[in-house]
């Protein structure tokens, strides 16, 4: 007996539920990872901190799991690739991003929202822009 035509899952009505267009299953899958970690063999994040790493995972750069375009697929390796699934994660529970810890080969945060990867200039108050004060600030020039 067949079964009912509302309880029939097609393959796109499956693709919508879990967001993904291809089956991670799948032969297509498969060769755009396999194309992705030929051409990225180490993992971005590891190498931007100056190391050695495989990488042995793609991960989508913008979240989006329907974005399969070469341009927004990454290497990472398992630990990387955990690292910024959770800090998606808890993004999308609590609307905050978690701080990345860790600095580059140069010494600087790897966080983007660190305060030395902020522009400063962005940061100052509206009133500081216009001409300097009359008399000093300290109160020593006040006399």
């Amino acid at each position: 007996m067949p079964k009912a035509l509302d309880t029939v899952r097609t393959l796109k009505d499956k693709q919508r539920a879990n967001g993904r267009t291809l089956a991670l299953n799948g032969t297509a899958w498969r060769k755009l990872r396999a194309l992705v970690l030929a051409e990225q063999p180490l993992c971005a994040d590891c190498e931007r901190c100056g190391w050695t790493t495989p990488a042995n995972e793609v991960d989508h750069a913008d979240n989006d799991p329907t974005n399969n375009e070469r341009s927004n697929l990454i290497g990472l390796c398992r630990p990387c690739h955990s690292r910024k699934t959770q800090h998606f994660e808890h993004y999308k529970r609590t609307g905050q991003w978690l701080p990345i810890k860790g600095c580059d080969v140069h010494g600087r945060p790897l966080d983007p929202l660190h305060f030395w990867n902020t522009d400063r200039r962005a940061q100052k108050s509206p009133e500081q822009n216009g001409p300097e004060p009359a008399m000093g600030t300290h109160a020593r020039d006040r006399t």
